[in-house]
């Protein structure tokens, strides 16, 4: 226990360095090296306690079974004094790298504006190379710049340092590459609820750049090699389960298997919290458990028990960097390759030293991981399954009927189901207990809630976890040896694993018990629970250091082949069914999709044809939305359809060719040549997409009886004066058919588009009107409105600061049936060309409405 009680020290000492340097008593001209001094003297109290042990012999045994009492244990003066030089080392250590450092004029944080002191913005010149792996979120590309280089003032200085920018989506970019950054450098800011400046400074961040502008720049990729290396075929991962699963899907496969978190929609990402499931869709120790243990099976058959070591531990330590190198994931990381050498050198390994061991380690390389909560969170779960989890078990095996523990099964097949049916309620129920044991004061201080759905959730989603990651893991594995036609339906496995998991989740999370609000729980508080929890723990003496759970008995042979054919059988069936029940059903289905400030129309004929109408601003949230209508298996689109290239409609479509294959795209014929059009056609013409071109006349057939007519905009040529400039203007309108069933899209079509149409007789009258410009008064004007006669307008809106939808539109659509993605959610509308069904997300489905009656005919 020795190794723990220097790691509590050394930890412990680390907080109290933060104190003193808060307090004033060590500031910046403290040197950076004395934290190794006593780091290298914690040997010498040992050797001198063995060499005073050497010189009065061996200590006397007291054999407790011969009935003698061993007398208390003296003082142990070499203990304490390695412990007061561990908490020495953890106070200089620091004083090292406090997470508000002294800037010089050679760091990049010297240069940061803080407008806080009424310092005004300063805009500077950066020069250097991506230091991470970019992710998208919210539709804006992060980035981490490693800075060579400042230009201030006309004056190129060399200086070293880190800082985060967000920029566009297009073009990405990769780790090591070389970019020249314009902007505003400051000094990140602290929120009320959030300490941004601290939790980049634990990243090794202490500047900020706004308004940036990014370009590339000559030369060759930089940084290391190795992460070069890992984060290419992360890239490439993470292209193969983009491609091959719908969203959310994609999403949480990408977190739970490559540590990419970014793509997690924010709202199923809070329902995780709700339920205080999150630990599920983050790397953490059971993906290195299985890693290293599929790693190590492998090696130990090619190579034998002792060679099978190395590679085991560069195994572990490869997926470590591969999946981010987070605190948390380094923890499991260290403890698993501390486990991963007893265990092939057949030596004892004592978890909660291990633990100790690991966070030791973690806080010499960084002391500001004390603070990082994913860290806290990580160490404290493992700590309550090492201390908590065994005893636990015990218990329920005390209470629980109808087996005999002591190493054979007995009463047959009842007995083994009944172990079966223990071993599922000990992973999903008094793990998930234990761990929560330990995380749940953290959960109620950072957070101030407190989950009562906790505990079912995890019993509902834990047995599918496993199979996630293995079948994942081994889908993504073929997919990046390019075979897609067998990497998918390994993927179909993981899949349905999401499925139960995201459906437990949201169905849980909808209670209206989920969750309570804890208010008042200070450190105090929190220092008191945990106090409280460890003691009674000790003094009960159920301390227990091993925490693997007992392996269940092998069962016969036909048995094994049983649990192989029912799952296998089982999945091949919710899969049939899965396709079955969304093939086309020989209607026609419209989509308003609910992606934000943005448009985002998708359209299924009655014979499968998908077409996307625009796509919002963020392409994640584009696509999670696809991915909760579009059947699993497709990942096509027939025509793909951009409006005119504002932001908030053309924006989420930026990264539908790296997921689906599509056919043709469409734009106004006026607006292919803007240059604001020059990332999306770009990305077209790179995936071989062909984009077509149209105007006021033109028409598609999409089959089955249905049509697209293109109403607006005219030829170029043909066009009144209007701004050169205004896109909105040269929008495409179009007006979608089937039968007696009719539709009007009008994108950001404005006043004078509505008028022009109407002055030319266009056939505008339709029974749904997707309202222009999100309900702005630049749109929608009431001539306009009586000539489309709707029964149903659409307002594709979202929180915004325009006001949008305006009184006035809202007026002129008065007696009308009126839908809001922002009220009402997802949008769909199905017909079969004489009738129209109508439901939204929130609220409850709406009649059923004879199109036939709606409208006169034409």
């Amino acid at each position: 226990m020795t190794i723990l009680y220097l790691s509590l020290a050394y930890l412990i000492g680390i907080g109290v360095g933060h104190l003193f340097w808060d307090a004033g008593l060590m500031g910046c001209g403290f040197p950076v090296w004395p934290w190794l001094l006593p780091l290298a003297a914690l040997p010498l109290p040992f050797l001198w306690q063995s060499r005073q042990q050497a010189q009065t012999g061996p200590p006397l045994r007291w054999p407790v079974s011969a009935g003698f009492t061993p007398p208390v244990a003296d003082w142990n003066g070499a203990l304490a004094a390695a412990l007061l030089l561990a908490a020495c080392a953890g106070v200089l250590r620091y004083a090292s790298q406090p997470d508000q450092p002294c800037a010089a004029p050679t760091d990049l944080a010297y240069y940061n504006s803080r407008s806080a002191d009424g310092g005004a913005e300063q805009p500077v010149s950066l020069s250097g190379y991506v230091d991470n792996y970019p992710t998208v979120k919210n539709g804006r590309q992060q980035l981490y710049l490693r800075v060579e280089s400042i230009r201030v003032d006309g004056a190129e200085q060399s200086v070293a340092g880190r800082a985060r920018l967000t920029t566009n989506v297009e073009p990405r970019y990769i780790y090591g590459q070389s970019v020249r950054v314009e902007g505003s450098l400051v000094e990140p800011p602290v929120f009320e609820s959030f300490d941004y400046r601290a939790y980049l400074a634990r990243k090794g961040v202490h500047s900020q750049i706004v308004r940036p502008r990014v370009s590339q720049t000559d030369g060759p990729n930089r940084g290391n090699p190795l992460f070069r290396l890992l984060y290419a075929l992360r890239a490439r991962g993470e292209g193969v389960i983009n491609r091959l699963l719908p969203e959310p899907y994609a999403a949480l496969s990408n977190g739970m298997l490559l540590g990419i978190e970014a793509g997690i929609p924010d709202e199923l990402y809070e329902q995780f919290n709700l339920t205080g499931t999150s630990h599920v869709i983050v790397i953490s120790g059971s993906n290195v458990a299985i890693v290293s243990g599929v790693v190590m099976a492998l090696f130990v058959r090619l190579w034998g028990r002792r060679r099978a070591l190395w590679p085991t531990l560069a195994g572990i330590g490869l997926y470590a960097l591969l999946v981010g190198g987070d605190p948390a994931v380094m923890r499991a990381a260290l403890m698993g390759s501390l486990f991963v050498v007893a265990t092939i050198l057949n030596r004892r390994s004592t978890a909660l030293l291990s633990l100790g061991a690991a966070c030791w380690a973690m806080t010499l390389l960084n002391p500001l991981t004390l603070w990082d909560v994913g860290f806290q969170f990580s160490s404290a779960a493992t700590a309550g399954l090492i201390l908590f989890s065994p005893g636990l078990t015990a218990g329920l095996k005390r209470l629980w009927p109808g087996i005999a523990w002591g190493g054979h099964l007995t009463g047959g097949l009842a007995a083994q189901g009944t172990l079966l049916l223990f071993g599922l309620v000990q992973d999903g129920l008094l793990v998930t207990l234990a761990a929560n044991l330990t995380t749940l004061p953290l959960v109620v201080h950072y957070f101030g809630r407190l989950s009562l759905v906790s505990l079912l959730t995890n019993l509902l989603i834990a047995p599918v976890q496993p199979y996630i990651m293995l079948w994942g893991g081994a889908g993504v594995l073929v997919g990046l040896a390019g075979i897609d036609l067998l990497a998918q339906p390994l993927l179909w496995i993981p899949y349905l694993c999401l499925q139960w998991t995201v459906g437990m989740v949201r169905w849980s999370a909808a209670l209206p018990w989920a969750s309570v609000d804890v208010f008042s729980y200070g450190l105090g508080s929190l220092f008191l629970t945990y106090l409280l929890l460890f003691g009674w723990h000790w003094r009960a003496g159920l301390i227990k250091m091993l925490g693997w759970r007992p392996r269940i008995s092998a069962l016969a042979l036909w048995r094994w082949s049983s649990a192989v054919a029912l799952p296998g059988l089982g999945i091949g069936t919710l899969l049939l069914w899965q396709v079955l029940l969304s093939r086309p059903d020989g209607t026609l289905h419209l989509w308003f999709l609910d992606i934000g400030q943005g448009d985002g129309i998708l359209i299924q004929t009655p014979g499968g044809r998908q077409i996307l109408v625009d796509g919002g601003s963020d392409p994640q949230r584009l696509f999670a939305q696809l991915g909760g209508v579009m059947p699993f298996w497709d990942r096509s689109l027939d025509l793909v359809v951009a409006t005119h290239p504002d932001w908030d409609h053309m924006g989420g479509q930026l990264g539908l060719p790296e997921r689906f294959g599509i056919e043709q795209a469409l734009v106004s014929e006026s607006l292919y040549e803007n240059t604001d059009f020059d990332d999306w056609r770009r990305g077209m013409e790179d995936a071989g997409v062909s984009i077509a071109r149209q105007s006021q006349g033109g028409w598609i057939d999409l089959g089955d009886g249905v049509a697209l007519w293109v109403l607006w905009p005219l030829t170029e040529d043909a066009m009144p004066p209007v701004d050169d400039d205004d896109k909105n203007e040269r929008s495409l309108v179009l007006r979608l058919v089937y039968g007696e069933f009719s539709t009007l899209l009008t994108g950001d079509a404005g006043l004078p588009a509505e008028k022009a149409m109407g002055d030319k007789g266009q056939p505008l009258a339709a029974h749904i009107l997707k309202v222009g410009h999100h309900g702005s008064n630049s749109s929608t004007g009431p001539d306009f409105v009586r000539a489309v006669q709707p029964e149903i307008a659409v307002i594709q809106v979202g929180e915004n600061r325009y006001g949008h939808p305006t009184a006035e539109v809202l007026a002129t659509l008065s007696g009308r049936l009126l839908l809001r993605n922002d009220l009402h959610g997802r949008i769909h509308v199905r017909s079969d060309g004489t009738q129209m069904w109508v439901e939204t997300e929130r609220r409850n489905p709406l009649e059923m409405l004879d199109v036939t009656q709606a409208l006169p005919r034409e």
